[in-house]
């Protein structure tokens, strides 16, 4: 390979690395709907349809929601989510965490990798819908009570303390 092929593959190469970091937009924290009653449970949940991920052909679990990394709202990395639950491991996991403030880095359908805020209350699940799907209700709703991503697509509600 000439040494002039060389560079301009590299140029190439290098040139698409941006495209595969996380965005970080400014997004108001996402909480759990606004009409949900809280189940009496000490523990919030958090359940994030993230963007499909494929197995390989022939899996039994050839589409489901991509793993993702929870982080505390100081930033420190606390775990990462595989987000397969369902019989056939189609469903988000839901997980059980101290109610409080948290980010996640997930990806998101047709936007990439995003960094998202959650607000998570005591006895109440918080759903984050970055897989283009629809939140329940969403349509009766004023626009002001959602969050969105900067290409329109709706990702959840805003959580009460940022009205």
């Amino acid at each position: 390979m000439t040494r002039y092929l060389q560079v301009l593959l590299l140029g190439c190469l290098i040139s698409m690395v941006p495209g595969c970091a996380s965005q970080t937009v400014m997004l108001s924290p996402v909480g759990p709907p606004p009409l949900a009653r809280p189940s009496g449970a000490t523990d919030a949940g958090l359940s994030v349809f993230s963007a499909d991920d494929f197995g390989t052909p022939g899996d039994e679990l050839a589409r489901y929601h991509s793993g993702y990394w929870l982080y505390s709202a100081d930033g420190k990395r606390l775990k990462y989510i595989s987000n397969r639950a369902g019989s056939q491991g189609r469903e988000p996991a839901k997980v059980s965490l101290s109610p409080g403030r948290y980010r996640i880095i997930a990806r998101a359908a047709a936007f990439g990798t995003v960094t998202v805020p959650v607000v998570l209350e005591a006895g109440k699940t918080t759903f984050v819908h970055l897989d283009g799907s629809e939140l329940s209700g969403a349509s009766r709703t004023s626009t002001a009570e959602f969050v969105s991503l900067p290409d329109g697509l709706i990702i959840g509600w805003r959580a009460k303390a940022e009205h």
